[in-house]
């Protein structure tokens, strides 16, 4: 009896391979940008295995797959596409720009660097983060949220401009201040002088490679701003009202006004 069903599924077995064997064959094709060039090294993709494989100097490439199954087509810059297989052995794509992806970048000194691609110590805090603060500025109410900096006030008088420190004090007699650059300018003014609600993200340069972008300026560490820029849209308002309640004495006491008063109730 086991003989009988070994004969019989042992045909059927070998019918499955050879038609899925039959199904698969290689794809080929170019892939382009939105301006008919080609790009090379897209990652071109089998969705639901590891084959693999990217596109030549040329923008061409071969790859296998079956009837049926889903091509996806990656480069950075350009928006993921998906491509199923047919009939056809030829699949020939051009992408579309993705503005999104473009955007996801760092500013470092006069120009930008792609986040996978940075390798320098930086901290990024968001306007949403800095909204919970309630600070006179920006940098004063970021105390204890950025790792190896630090943020204290140098003396207890209203609006006075907070001590920042990068990796301690750089300098005996020199100022060990940060460099602050706004919207990529270099700002001299105090920091006080910004008002928190319009900072979109500050930026903080940690390591030596700050004085590679900004020279011996950017010895003691570089804080970057960002303001909120004029955006395309609907106006959008936001109301922040903060109030509080001052204190006074339940009694007052009798006081000498002068010293004449203190020596007639001394005598």
């Amino acid at each position: 009896m086991r003989k009988k069903v070994t004969w019989i599924l042992t045909p059927l077995l070998v019918l499955l391979m050879s038609f899925s064997y039959a199904q698969e064959k290689t794809i080929t094709g170019s892939v382009t940008d939105q301006d008919g060039l080609p790009l090379p090294g897209v990652s071109v993709l089998v969705v639901g295995t590891t084959i693999g494989t990217q596109s030549d100097f040329d923008g061409n490439y071969a790859i296998k797959a079956s009837t049926g199954q889903i091509l996806r087509y990656s480069y950075i810059g350009q928006k993921t596409t998906q491509r199923t297989v047919g009939a056809s052995s030829v699949i020939n794509l051009q992408l579309e720009e993705d503005a999104e992806a473009l955007e996801e970048v760092v500013v470092t000194a006069y120009g930008v660097q792609k986040k996978e691609s940075l390798t320098g110590s930086i901290a990024e805090i968001k306007s949403e983060e800095i909204a919970k603060v309630a600070s006179g500025n920006a940098v004063t109410g970021l105390t204890g949220k950025v790792s190896g900096v630090q943020i204290f006030s140098g003396s207890g008088q209203p609006g006075s401009a907070p001590i920042v420190r990068f990796r301690g004090i750089g300098s005996l007699n020199g100022s060990s201040a940060p460099l602050y650059v706004v919207d990529g300018v270099p700002y001299n003014e105090s920091i006080t002088s910004l008002n928190p609600n319009d900072i979109e993200t500050i930026s903080f340069l940690k390591d030596a490679a700050a004085a590679a972008l900004y020279g011996n300026r950017g010895a003691n560490g570089v804080i970057i701003v960002t303001t909120k820029k004029g955006k395309a849209g609907k106006v959008s308002v936001n109301l922040d009202v903060r109030t509080s309640f001052t204190s006074r004495a339940t009694k007052d006491y009798d006081v000498f006004n002068d010293a004449g008063e203190y020596l007639q109730a001394y005598h």
